[in-house]
């Protein structure tokens, strides 16, 4: 096979592109706009907001809250001495960074919204093989 003397030259990789981390970060920050929620109610709106069926992981909600609390985004409390009963509310710096991803999101599900159609395509095409 021939060398390719004109390669396409990729304009970003599909890691920068779907980002689950920064969908789970702008949910959780969206819904703390109005005041503090306790952990199980953050992770029953993401359901919602996801349309009812798909959520996300128990330990990756916990490793994002974690996060967002570690780079002052959020604030954390417990409530009694449950360990379970962890309430959230976002900081100033918390809104910042939501504002920021207010700015880049949009762009970001646009192009993730053509890749998942272009991909349809490949599944079009390929599912209609006879895999057995």
């Amino acid at each position: 096979m021939a060398r390719n003397e004109n390669p396409i030259e990729k304009q970003e990789s599909l890691g920068y592109v779907v980002k689950v981390q920064l969908v789970i970060d702008f949910i959780v920050l969206s819904e703390l706009q109005d005041g503090e929620l306790y952990a199980k109610e953050i992770e029953q709106r993401i359901i919602m907001a996801l349309g009812g069926t798909v959520g996300v992981n128990d330990g990756y909600l916990s490793q994002r809250l974690k996060t967002l609390t570690d780079q002052g985004h959020v604030t954390r409390r417990w409530e009694g001495d449950n360990r379970y009963n962890r309430f959230y509310r976002i900081t100033d710096s918390g809104r910042e960074y939501f504002k920021g991803l207010m700015r880049e999101l949009p762009e970001r599900v646009k192009r993730a919204q053509q890749v998942y159609s272009r991909f349809n395509h490949y599944i079009d095409k390929y599912g209609k093989l006879n895999l057995s």
